[in-house]
């Protein structure tokens, strides 16, 4: 039967689901879009609203939503295929939808009522628009909604950072540890709050960026006042998980204490699902899962699980008599709930103070959080339910899991994290580095804290944030302009070392330098010339980037320790390093030249962003090694890695000689406490995920452009901007458009 006609049949299912609109719901939802497609959406209570939200995303992205659901529920491979096998495994491994079941009892009734009623937004809109459904579309139940951001998040973040503990002792994991692509998060995010004496308006500024995949398909745009909550930003399936309101805003960047473990476990050489601990036999736990597999035959797999720190822990790989098991705080199915308590409480708080409150149940995920508020106030907090552990051990890599030795001690209380609040230099940024290099002078230190509360390496920076941190350090009358400019900021940091180096080789050797060719010298003064902005109209930006993935094939890797030196004014270039800095020109003129001819290419003219069927110049790229992964990982500040506040990164040069933008800033907002509020954002590609809607691509101008758009919170702000307006009914009435 098509999924259509099941659904105008079947309400949400479950034991605890009751019949879509019996919430006490009564009344219309208005669903207004402004110009680029943003759902503006006024209620008279916060589970209308919600099921307004549930509407408009599957009025945008429905496919994408149902895709998360299968990909929570471990049933892609049933209909993609068995390359999606493995994530499969992975996803029903966590026991998601179970721990969403449980969880979504332990919801206070207000969330409760507000995500049945989000489910029932979307069957609403199926139920209309039959021909919109995908003949592989799910069936829909309540424990859809919090499982899909449980999901989303665990592989890399809950569950990812034990996981990582094992491959640092050696492990090779059980089946394949790559998500589909675009589920794993970038590390290249920025988050920056200005306190209002370093602004002109005398009102706090804050910036979230969460940079990756640009593509639109993960975070939802969205705008909602529905009783008590008023919220603007990018949900996450039914959480509003970046997001402001009047008074308060937050932002998160990849950073994070330690939250999982990772346990060599010996097992019985007779008995593999028998272990010993602390002298005594347990068993451990299975479960038979089969997966149906789309052109093949079904595939069974058993679960086994060790119960270490009171929790269900997978087993993730075995080696002879061993299994590697990883356990992590958040498995319990209690810490399910209080994430999205947690988000919702978040998005009700006025204050810095009401948000740290509301934090205190320790259920968002790993994250560098950073809040201001209307009053003036700012916090970061490293946030993450963190266990508290036994000294003697290295939680990095994999530890005895025969012993209660090594098992958790409680978990840490909010106050044990690492969170600065309201510093002195009245700003705080946060671009993936290590907490004590957020400030000049840094009122974190990382010896007052456990090495795995701290979890970092002291002195680690990127060019990003010493970017941000040069621009925030000089503010004393930051303008909302002003921060528009360094939320779109596209300065290479550190080329004025690289234009000193590169003066210096040629003024050491003068006579060499003469006797180039004209073309060498025109080259070598747009470099020493250059801004360092990576503007998409900028032809020196192109010249400079080629130069230096030029020098990856004229400076030898052993020279690389000197070239640094050199570059930091603790060194002089040998002979050898001088050579290839010059002859790293004649390669990129070479190079260019047979790229794009003769003529003065812009670096626009190379690196686009959108679709493959259009697309459009993009600045603010990033300039990376052959192995792109040092940036990430580096201890220091890599120059070998110049990335840009938006971080745009691209894939290799096509046949059509473009580079196609695929990483970078993707969702970005910028609010000004004013009074009244100014608030903006940015969201690639755009709002819709049909590519024949007009509002699939129509950020990307902005974007190309360097354009934030107006978020329109304010009600009255949105006269003049509303292009479509959707009334709802909660219930069986048909909605009504125009």
């Amino acid at each position: 039967m098509p999924l259509s006609l099941v659904l105008l049949g079947a309400l949400v299912t479950g034991p605890a689901s009751p019949r879509i609109g019996a919430t006490g719901d009564s009344g219309d939802v208005v669903i207004k879009r402004d110009e680029y497609g943003v759902p503006h959406i006024f209620a008279s209570s916060v589970e209308a609203g919600y099921y307004g939200l549930g509407y408009a995303q599957a009025e945008d992205v429905l496919e994408g939503i149902l895709t998360l659901i299968l990909r929570a529920r471990g049933e892609l491979a049933a209909y993609r295929g068995a390359t999606f096998l493995s994530a499969d495994v992975e996803q029903r491994r966590w026991r998601h939808v179970e721990a969403a079941e449980a969880g979504f009892h332990r919801l206070s009734p207000t969330l409760q009522a507000a995500y049945r009623q989000y489910v029932a937004g979307i069957q609403a809109f199926i139920a209309k628009n039959p021909s919109a459904v995908p003949a592989w579309a799910p069936k829909l139940t309540i424990s859809d909604a919090m499982a899909l951001s449980r999901s989303l998040l665990w592989t890399s973040y809950q569950a990812g950072i034990g996981r990582g503990d094992c491959r640092r002792g050696g492990v090779k994991l059980a089946e394949a540890e790559r998500a589909p692509r675009g589920a794993q998060p970038s590390v290249a995010s920025d988050e920056w709050v200005l306190a209002p004496w370093r602004t002109a308006a005398g009102a706090t500024i804050v910036l979230s960026d969460p940079h990756g995949e640009i593509n639109g398909s993960l975070f939802y745009e969205y705008r909602i006042h529905a009783g008590p909550l008023e919220s603007a930003g990018f949900a996450l399936g039914p959480m509003l998980l970046l997001a402001h309101n009047r008074s308060l805003a937050w932002g998160e960047t990849t950073g994070n204490p330690d939250v999982a473990d990772c346990y060599e476990v010996e097992v019985d050489p007779t008995n593999p699902l028998r272990y010993r601990y602390d002298g005594t036999w347990r068993s451990m736990e299975t479960r038979r899962e089969i997966f149906v597999v789309k052109d093949s035959r079904p595939v069974t797999r058993t679960m086994e699980y060790t119960r270490h720190n009171g929790v269900l822990s997978p087993v993730v790989a075995r080696v002879g008599n061993k299994a590697y098991v990883v356990s992590t705080a958040y498995m319990d199915s209690l810490a399910t709930p209080a994430f999205d308590e947690e988000v919702y409480r978040l998005n009700l708080a006025k204050t810095v103070f009401e948000a740290k409150d509301a934090m205190r149940t320790l259920g968002v995920f790993p994250q560098n959080f950073m809040f201001g508020d209307a009053g003036g106030n700012i916090w970061y907090l490293r946030a993450g339910r963190t266990p508290i552990r036994p000294e003697g051990f290295d939680w990095t890599r994999p530890v005895p899991g025969n012993t209660s030795a090594t098992a958790w001690r409680g978990i840490h209380p909010l106050d044990d994290l690492v969170q600065v609040l309201n510093p002195p230099q009245g700003y705080l940024s946060n671009n993936n580095i290590s907490p004590d290099m957020m400030l000049p002078e840094p009122p974190v230190a990382a010896e007052r804290y456990p090495k795995y509360v701290f979890n970092d390496t002291p002195g680690r920076t990127n060019t990003r944030a010493l970017r941000a941190i040069e621009a925030l350090s000089r503010a004393y009358a930051f303008t909302t302009e002003d921060a528009v400019q360094l939320a779109l900021d596209e300065k290479w940091y550190g080329v004025e070392r690289w234009q000193r180096l590169l003066s210096g080789v040629l003024a050491g050797d003068p006579a060499s330098a003469g006797a180039r060719p004209a073309e060498f010298r025109r080259f070598a003064d747009a470099i020493l010339r250059f801004d360092g902005h990576a503007r998409a109209t900028s032809t020196a930006a192109l010249q400079f980037l080629y130069w230096q993935e030029a020098m990856g094939s004229t400076i030898d890797a052993s020279l690389l320790t000197e070239l640094g030196r050199a570059l930091a004014g603790t060194g002089h270039p040998s002979p050898a390093v001088g050579r290839g800095v010059a002859d790293a020109i004649d390669t990129a003129l070479a190079t260019l030249r047979l790229r794009h001819g003769p003529g003065e290419a812009t670096l626009g003219d190379e690196f686009r962003v959108g679709p493959a069927s259009q697309t459009w110049p993009i600045g603010g790229v990033s300039i990376l090694p052959k192995n792109r992964g040092q940036c990430a990982v580096a201890l220091q500040w890599d120059w070998a890695c110049l990335v840009t506040l938006r971080a745009m990164t691209a894939g290799p040069v096509d046949s059509t000689g473009r580079r196609r933008v695929y990483l970078g800033s993707r969702a970005l907002r910028l609010i000004s406490f004013e009074k009244p509020i100014r608030s903006y954002s940015l969201h690639l590609f755009g709002q819709s995920g049909d590519p024949k809607s007009p509002h699939y691509t129509d950020q990307i101008p902005l974007a190309s452009e360097r354009r934030l758009k107006p978020e329109y919170f304010e009600p009255r702000e949105l006269e003049g901007h509303v292009a479509s307006t959707t009334t709802l009914t909660i219930g069986p009435a048909a909605s009504r458009k125009r």
